[in-house]
This record gives structure tokens, C-alpha cells and sequence, in this order.
């Protein structure tokens, strides 16, 4: 039977907790001992680098998970928190990254993310993810795209003028 990440974690948990050696945890885990022990320090309340986070917030628990690559939903899942504790401590987390300008973004696009994360996957699909690229996608939308938009209403005007005109001409046939 294959045991996805979460599934092996919790065996390791399991035979940590029955008093098992890392050598015996690996031979049945399938993990190195490496992620054994990171796995082990974690929930002894160790982070990797030997900070004792048993006795600490919450929110340095999450901070800490952050640092260590964890996404937001197994920080809230680990921690038991809400979504919008998780929230906040990861806009914390930015700001102490000097992430700042990212977390107010964030801040003003988090109604459209999904547009925003679809404009980024079709210009990463379309291999646009390089400054040229991006510089000149900013100069259309900023400069180019406001002319065309007026040179569409203009020709759809001048379209709707052209079949009246038209018509008017059939009907003096």
C-alpha cells in the first residue's frame, strides 16, 4: 500500500509515540532519517534549527511553519486555528520577510485573485515570465489598451453610421 505524505507522517507519529527507533520508523515509514527527525522534533515541540516551541503563541508556531515551507491550510489544520488567524499570521510573516509591498497587494487584489492568478498562469503558459515580456504587457494595458478601446468604440460607431447610411440609400432605390 502507498502512503501519501500526511499518511506516512502520522505512521511516524504512531511508532514514535510506541517508543520505536528511527531505524525501525524508517524501515517501515519508507523515510529517511532526516524527515523522521524532522517529523519527531515537530511534534516534540522542536523546530528544525533546535528552537523549542512548545512553551510559544500560536502565532510563533505558524511563523515558525511558514519558514519551514508549510502552506496556510496545513498551518491551520496543524495549529487548529481559523482562516483568518492563519491570514493575518501570514501577512505578519511577509512583513517580517520584508515582504511588505506583496502583503498590501495582496491586500487590494484579494477580491480578484482568481483573475489575477489566471492572468499569471496564461502569460506563464505563454512563456511571458521574463521583464521584456512583463514591461510590455504593462506599457498595453497602460498606454495601448485605453487607445484601442477607443478606436473599437470609434469603428463600431462609425460601422452603425455606415448601415444607416446604407439603408437609406436602398430605401431611395
Amino acid at each position: 500500500m502507498v502512503l501519501n505524505r500526511r499518511d506516512k507522517e502520522q505512521l511516524v507519529i504512531r511508532l514514535h509515540q510506541e517508543g520505536k527507533t528511527i531505524r525501525e520508523i524508517a524501515s517501515v515509514a519508507h523515510l529517511s532519517f532526516t524527515d523522521i527527525g524532522s517529523i519527531i522534533r515537530r511534534i516534540d515541540g522542536m523546530v528544525d534549527d533546535g528552537v523549542d516551541l512548545k512553551n510559544k503563541s500560536p502565532e510563533t508556531k505558524a511563523l515558525s511553519l511558514f519558514l519551514s515551507g508549510k502552506k496556510p491550510i496545513d498551518v491551520a489544520i496543524e495549529l487548529n486555528l481559523s482562516a483568518s488567524e492563519v491570514q493575518n499570521i501570514l501577512e505578519e510573516f511577509w512583513v517580517l520577510n520584508e515582504l511588505d509591498e506583496l502583503a498590501l497587494v495582496y491586500l487590494e487584489i484579494k477580491n480578484h485573485l482568481t483573475l489575477f492568478l489566471r492572468l499569471f498562469h496564461i502569460m506563464k503558459k505563454n512563456r511571458l515570465i521574463n521583464q521584456k515580456d512583463i514591461q510590455t504587457v504593462l506599457r498595453y494595458a497602460a498606454f495601448d489598451l485605453p487607445s484601442l478601446e477607443n478606436r473599437i468604440q470609434q469603428s463600431t460607431s462609425d460601422v452603425i453610421d455606415m448601415e444607416w447610411k446604407k439603408k437609406r440609400l436602398e430605401m431611395k432605390s
